[in-house]
C-alpha cells in the first residue's frame, strides 16, 4: 500500500513553475532521441515510444494550461 505524500511534498510539487515542469518536460523529450535506435530490442523501442508520447502529451498540456 502506497503512503500518501507529507505535508512538505505536496507543497514542494506545488511550488515547482509550470514553466520549470515545460523545462524538464522538453529535457527528457530530447533525450529519449536515440541515433541507432536499431541496436534496441523491440521491447526496448516500444518503451522509449511510449515515453516519449507520454512525455510530448504532458509537455502539450503544460503549454496549454494558463500560468498561475
Amino acid at each position: 500500500m502506497a503512503r500518501a505524500p507529507a505535508q512538505t511534498e505536496r507543497n514542494a510539487a506545488r511550488g515547482l513553475s509550470l514553466l520549470r515542469c515545460e523545462e524538464l518536460a522538453r529535457y527528457a523529450i530530447d533525450r529519449l532521441h536515440i541515433e541507432d535506435a536499431s541496436c534496441l530490442s523491440p521491447h526496448d523501442r516500444a518503451r522509449l515510444a511510449s515515453a516519449a508520447a507520454i512525455l510530448k502529451e504532458l509537455c502539450e498540456m503544460l503549454t496549454k494550461r494558463p500560468n498561475h
